[in-house]
């Protein structure tokens, strides 16, 4: 007999709190000093970390990503600068931004690869809610 593991530790049927906590455990998991989701216009739909680092880099992930889907490099600021990794990603309704803030290697790219499509599962719109 198989038991079933549940592998997620918080769930929440708030679409806000549920982003929150998926960015929380893969930047955890990837060791990462922020994890940032933001839309087109730069804001942020949900962050896990330094919550002025984060505000910072989603304002300018629009500028970055409208000339290209995906960008590895620093990002300058008004306080110093981050080591970013952001990927452009489309979604029911538009755009999005899925940015790391730390350092790089397979672990941060498997969690931004998880964290991309749990994304999507938790924003695609839901038979039950029509």
């Amino acid at each position: 007999m198989r038991i079933a593991r549940e592998r997620r530790h918080r769930r929440s049927d708030n679409t806000t709190l549920a982003l929150h906590y998926q960015l929380d455990a893969c930047r955890q998991a990837a060791k990462l000093e922020g994890l940032i989701l933001s839309d087109e216009d730069g804001f942020c739909l949900a962050t896990s970390g330094d919550p002025h680092a984060c505000q910072e880099v989603a304002a300018q992930l629009p500028f970055i990503g409208r000339k290209v889907p995906d960008f590895e490099g620093v990002l300058l600021g008004t306080e110093g600068g981050w080591r970013i990794r952001m990927h452009r990603f489309g979604v029911p309704g538009g755009q999005l931004f899925l940015c790391a803030i730390g350092p790089g290697g397979t672990e941060r790219e498997r969690q931004l690869a998880l964290s991309r499509g749990a994304v999507r599962r938790i924003l695609e719109p839901r038979a039950d809610a029509m």
